[in-house]
């Protein structure tokens, strides 16, 4: 079964997200990706964090583990983490996604979105808005 890991980064009652456009939608998501043959979670997660966001982060604890709701990720298992920013750049970020010849559709961009507007965007998936939006 492949895995993915997420990072729920919040700073002055904000959270780190990731607003995805593609043709007629628009949706926001939790930064992270898929676990590379050979490395743990954390591994993953950080490298993660680093690729699509220039960042260095600080993993503390498991918020939310469950299958993934994605139709391109069913079948996978993703992992919510809670993490703060410990170092580099943010939006300095060289992953796939923002190569012109990625294989990704759409728009990236990655925001700040203050936790009391959760209610009001389409965050993927519900679960874990829920737990953001309930701590």
């Amino acid at each position: 079964m492949k895995i993915r890991v997420r990072a729920v980064i919040i700073k002055d009652n904000k959270v780190l997200l990731i607003k995805r456009t593609k043709e007629n939608l628009v949706y926001w998501v939790i930064p992270g990706g898929a676990v590379e043959k050979g490395e743990t979670k954390e591994e993953a997660l950080m490298r993660e964090c680093k690729e699509e966001l220039g960042i260095e982060i600080k993993i503390k604890e498991l918020l939310l583990e469950m299958p993934s709701e994605k139709l391109e990720t069913k079948g996978h298992q993703e992992y919510f983490y809670l993490g703060d920013i410990i170092g580099g750049e943010l939006g300095a970020g060289q992953g796939p996604e923002f190569q012109l010849d990625s294989i990704y559709q759409g728009s990236y961009d990655i925001e700040w979105k203050n936790i009391n507007d959760l209610k009001k965007i389409n965050l993927k998936p519900e679960e874990i808005k829920n737990i953001i939006i309930s701590d």
